[in-house]
């Protein structure tokens, strides 16, 4: 189960890590006692060089620094794992045996410790070891031996800052205002006993229930301090963090004061509010000189929505000179105490604040998720005359796993809902006011998915794999009214008159009648799909593009851009209402016919919106925005509008990896995972040497490219644009590294240097290329391409003076996720038409069936040869819906199971892989969804 980042339930699981690269889900109950017995120093220093981390955290017996570790902490403490590190620490969780607890040890690198003062260390540590406050994270001790210098903290349940982030991009706006005022409750504190942090930056904010704490305060001090006359930059740690340096940091001046945290507390409100840093990008020495020199742009350029007392007070933080801004932090809380009262985002940046005694109250008499959503879309809707207001937030299911699909009945007081594991899900009714949630049709097929409402609440639609049934709302045997012969994508639906389906073709939406005769068109489109039929069967809604982002089991929540379009039923023409840039999904009507709701990244998060729509069923206005950090993925309202559910879902996949074991089967307990963060990780590609895996990754907010060490270590980012990039693919010399991204507007194949640097597109054409294949001589790259209006396989070639040829179409019977041979004369790939692989020689021709899984019981999905080009691996799902790799010669013959997913609380969900022959590179899925119901109000 995946970390919730709903906003207005955020639960957290993890501890605080110093560097979010490496930071995991972690299990323990909280601690927060005194270290009771403080191991004995030592002024030995050590030269030795971290160790690379191991593959997994059970490898930590290999790992010399936790080995010397736990010497020094002796027989009282067991080091259980490193928890990750960044450019200062190493970070351990120990169990502290005595006292039947968990802390944290952060280790500083050998090569610093040898640079510093141990007794200087340690005073500068005593003191900030004096702060208790409730949004401190306390240090318990530092000490040093054997050449280490630590400082240990208690565990503490919850997550980084720097992860939320990482998962949300930008924060909603109270639960903003509200971190904000913790960590500078905790700073007025702080400085008040002459401790001043010097490095505030997200990765030193825990997040843990409603409440913000700051951790590692006097560190950054008591290096500078203890290292004397030396430079602690010659070992190659840079004290604080270029990006949220205030000027005086930059600059070196030693008269830097507590002001300095201000400005990093602007820099950290900037990002939270708008998902960057103001001179985020830059290489860390241009962030340097930026913030002497260059104004920050103004915040409200990112995020116009922002009320104008909130960007006052963040961009009066950003002043260049100390003695421009908040001077001091206790004055600077005033103002985040006054924006965080429900009126506060109206109140004048000057304006006294309201009493800390009614923050308390309030605290008390509602919950912080209400308040979250209610408090910041109240004020963006009732700005707007005749618009919205979220009067409440309700939870409606909390069971770990998937809920998906909510659709509520038309009379508000009944929700529908696919539950289970991706491809064995179920439909289940509940009512909203409580209870146990009921199957609807135990004795139809799974998966079951996308269920609707007939208009009088008393039948339920759903699909079963493309096929159509009804059902009693309250229970009955259900009915099959259409299947999937026919190629139908993404919930069939029936009309409110209960006589007509429509449902989507490759090329567009069809309707026919429920009984009998033919389909027509309506609406030409690229993969469309949910259509939802208008209250008076005039019209009907649906979405073009990125149909895997709603009804996808191995690609749900995809990434990808889609647009809203309302067909008309006689006139068979359609109009699209939202824009294209971004994903624009699952519309749904109110019960007048008046406008559209629908979920939308727009605003950076998934959000849910509303669109007017004029008579003829065009845009009318701009969209109105209901929601902030829903992390929305269907939407739908009850027939008189006062009512509104929604499944907001989470998803993360993590790179894994297992042996391939000899004329045998691999179980699921023999796999390790190689990363594991608060990630979505797409595809990835081993590089020709099997030193480097190229993958894709929103660990920073847009997917981008980074590659990392077989072996396990610190990724590397290799792209850097605004936009998403997706599916690496490594040349044959391991020089340059194919993908593709949407920074045209649009998929085009781009290649970038293996160090990151050149980034350029070799594809230019309107529609999209993507998942490029690099021959192993680096002169041709494969990719799919829907010149043709559906997938199919083609090349370009590189000539002589560096540019590529124009693509040439290689497939013609729907080609898909092609692969080169090792030695470039043939062509391997899936046909979508039958889920078939076919082999063709590298120009297109001479196709031949390779391998049809279907008389077996499987339905292949990728294909990827071994080094030598003697084996093809496939994964494939059989019949009861279990994935697994199979191993198949490369001339043909009977597949072998090499591996499968037998543990189901670790399941993938793309279906992207890699190996270098010995080990197989994979992905597995966490996903977490739930209901949701909002109570609407008309201004």
């Amino acid at each position: 189960m995946a970390v919730r980042s709903h906003a207005t339930n955020p639960i957290v699981h993890s501890p605080i890590e110093y560097d979010v690269a490496a930071s995991a889900r972690r299990h323990g109950s909280p601690s927060l006692g005194i270290h009771s017995a403080e191991p004995r120093c030592s002024l030995v220093a050590s030269k030795a060089q971290p160790q690379p981390r191991a593959e997994s955290p059970m490898a930590m017996a290999d790992n010399e620094l936790a080995q010397r570790l736990q010497r020094v902490l002796g027989d009282a403490f067991r080091v259980e794992r490193e928890l990750g590190g960044g450019g200062m620490s190493r970070v351990f969780l120990v169990e502290d045996i005595q006292l039947d607890r968990r802390i944290v040890v952060k280790v500083l690198p050998p090569e610093l410790g040898a640079s510093v003062s141990v007794e200087r260390f340690r005073r500068e540590i005593q003191l900030a070891a004096k702060l208790q406050h409730p949004h401190v994270v306390p240090l318990l001790t530092a000490g040093a031996s054997e050449g280490l210098l630590y400082f240990a903290m208690p565990y503490i349940e919850g997550e980084s800052l720097r992860a939320r982030l990482a998962r949300e991009h930008e924060l909603p706006i109270q639960d903003s205002v509200r971190i904000l005022r913790d960590v500078t409750d905790a700073l007025a504190y702080a400085h008040a006993h002459g401790v001043v942090h010097r490095d505030i930056k997200p990765d030193n904010v825990l997040v843990s229930g409603h409440h913000a704490l700051v951790t590692d305060f006097g560190v950054s001090k008591a290096l500078a301090n203890s290292a004397g006359g030396s430079s602690i930059t010659s070992v190659g740690i840079a004290l604080g963090t270029p990006a949220y340096m205030s000027p005086e940091q930059a600059a070196a001046d030693p008269a830097a004061d507590h002001r300095a945290d201000i400005y990093a507390v602007g820099v950290l409100g900037y990002e939270l509010l708008t998902g960057r840093t103001p001179f985020g990008g830059l290489p860390p020495q241009q962030q340097l000189a930026a913030h002497v020199t260059t104004p920050a742009p103004h915040i409200s350029q990112h995020r116009a929505s922002l009320p104008p007392a909130l960007a006052g007070v963040i961009m009066r933080c950003l002043e260049k000179k100390a003695a421009d801004r908040w001077q001091t932090a206790d004055e600077l809380l005033e103002q985040f105490e006054a924006l965080a009262t429900p009126s506060g985002g109206l109140t004048p940046a000057g304006s006294p604040p309201h009493q800390r005694a009614r923050l308390i109250s309030l605290r008390l008499g509602v919950a912080a998720a209400v308040v979250v959503v209610v408090a910041a879309t109240s004020w963006l809707m009732w700005r707007r005359p005749g618009g919205y207001v979220v009067a409440s937030t309700t939870q409606v299911t909390n069971t770990p796993g998937l809920e998906l699909d909510a659709t509520i009945s038309p009379d508000g007081k009944l929700v529908a809902f696919a539950m289970g594991p991706v491809g064995h899900s179920r439909i289940f009714v509940k009512q909203i006011a409580g209870g146990s949630a009921r199957a609807l049709a135990e004795s139809a097929p799974e998966p079951q998915r996308m269920p609707r409402w007939s208009p009088d609440g008393q039948q339920i639609s759903f699909d079963v794999r493309q096929a159509l049934y009804t059902s009693p709302a309250l229970g009955g045997t259900p009915r099959q009214l259409m299947d999937a012969s026919e190629y139908e994508f993404a919930s069939p639906t029936l009309s409110p008159d209960g006589e007509r389906i429509a449902f989507a073709r490759e090329d567009g939406i069809y309707v026919r009648p429920v009984d009998a005769g033919d389909a027509v068109k309506i609406a030409s489109a690229i993969w469309p799909n949910w259509p939802v039929w208008s209250p008076d069967g005039h019209r009907v809604a649906f979405v073009e593009n990125n149909p895997w982002f709603l009804s996808s089991g191995a690609m749900l929540g995809n990434i990808a851009p889609s647009t809203i379009y309302v067909a008309d039923v006689s006139a068979r023409s359609a109009v699209a209402v939202t824009e294209r840039a971004h994903l624009n999904t699952s519309p749904a009507w109110t019960g007048d016919g008046r406008a559209l709701l629908y979920v939308s990244s727009r605003g950076g998060s998934r959000d849910i919106y509303r669109q007017e729509l004029t008579r003829g069923g065009e845009a009318h206005g701009a969209p109105i925005r209901l929601t902030t950090g829903a992390n929305a993925h269907t939407v739908s309202v009850s027939a008189d509008g006062s009512r509104l559910a929604y499944t907001a879902l989470t998803t993360h996949s993590n790179i894994w990896w297992a042996p391939i074991t000899a004329n045998g089967t691999t179980p699921f307990s023999s796999a390790k995972p190689l990363t594991n963060e608060n990630q979505t990780v797409e595809a990835l590609a081993i590089s020709p040497d099997g030193k480097w895996l190229a993958y894709d990754s929103n660990r920073e907010g847009p997917q981008h490219i980074y590659k990392i060490p077989v072996n396990g270590g610190d990724p590397i980012q290799l792209t850097r644009d605004t936009a998403d990039d997706f599916s690496p693919a490594w040349s044959g010399d391991g020089r340059f590294i194919a993908y593709h991204s949407w920074r045209t507007g649009n998929r085009d194949v781009f290649v970038v240097s293996a160090d990151g640097t050149d980034p350029h597109d070799i594809t230019r054409a309107p529609g999209n290329e993507m998942g490029p294949i690099v021959s192993r001589d680096g002169k041709m790259i494969l990719f799919i391409s829907d010149h043709t209006g559906r997938w199919e396989m083609y090349s370009t070639t590189r000539q002589s003076n560096g540019e590529w040829t124009a693509p040439r179409q290689l497939t013609r019977n729907f080609g898909y996720r092609g692969r080169w041979s090792p030695d470039g004369s043939s062509l391997l790939y899936l046909s979508l038409i039958d889920s078939t692989f076919h082999l063709a020689n590298a120009d297109g021709t001479g196709d031949r069936l390779f391998f049809d899984g279907r008389p077996m019981g499987l339905t292949p999905e990728v294909a990827q040869y071994d080094p030598t080009g003697q084996v093809v691996y496939l994964r494939a799902v059989d019949r009861q819906g279990r994935y697994a790799f199979y191993s198949i010669p490369s001339r043909g013959g009977t597949p072998h199971l090499v591996f499968q997913f037998d543990d189901p609380s670790h399941q993938p969900r793309r279906s992207e892989f890699d190996t270098d022959g010995r080990r197989l590179f994979f992905t597995i899925a966490s996903d977490e969804s739930d209901v949701w119901v909002m109570e609407l109000m008309r201004r």
